[in-house]
């Protein structure tokens, strides 16, 4: 059961293996975008089971998150949303908690699951390697971008987070859990 969703009554949700539960999303007003990239708020916990790295990684519902941070010039060959949307989500997920010495999990998290979706073997490589020599600035801003990671899907207003953001480091509260 790599990707799930939680009930409202906190049953998991399995995704079946071609993926077609979606992920349910309100996407946000232009004055919510980052970089000029269009954001979307979660509008029910989303999570996956990485069996490599045996962690349990729940996101929480009103998380904002741009899917793939592209940056312009190279969004016709790599759109931000697309088969890799759901890994995307994980990854903006792992990258906003920021945890300290971490981010390598968190970008091979990225490459397992975009290989659970299906996504073709060669965007998986340069978009996997794109993030680990590419994503450093974005992963040392999580200290600072933390209050600005929630949004309410219905309102579309920013939102402050429920809980703080060393609660989501691994085996935490809110954080990533061994399996």
């Amino acid at each position: 059961m790599p990707f799930y969703r939680k009930t409202p009554a906190g049953a998991l949700l399995a995704f079946p293996k071609d993926m077609r539960l979606p992920l349910i999303v309100s996407v946000l007003d232009v004055s919510m975008e980052v970089e000029g990239r269009t954001t979307a708020a979660l509008m029910e916990l989303f999570g996956y089971q990485d069996e490599r790295e045996r962690l349990d990684i729940e996101v929480p519902s009103c998380f904002r998150t741009d899917f793939a941070s592209i940056p312009a010039w190279a969004r016709g060959l790599f759109p931000p949303f697309g088969r890799h949307a759901k890994a995307a989500v994980l990854h903006d997920w792992l990258y906003a908690i920021g945890e300290p010495g971490r981010k390598a999990v968190a970008d091979r998290v990225f490459r397992h699951a975009m290989t659970e979706l299906r996504v073709p073997a060669w965007r998986v490589w340069v978009m996997y390697w794109a993030v680990r020599l590419g994503g450093g600035a974005g992963y040392a801003r999580a200290a600072t971008d933390w209050a600005s990671s929630f949004a309410d899907g219905e309102t579309g207003d920013e939102r402050t987070p429920l809980f703080d953001r060393a609660s989501a480091f691994l085996g935490q509260p809110h954080g990533p859990r061994p399996i």
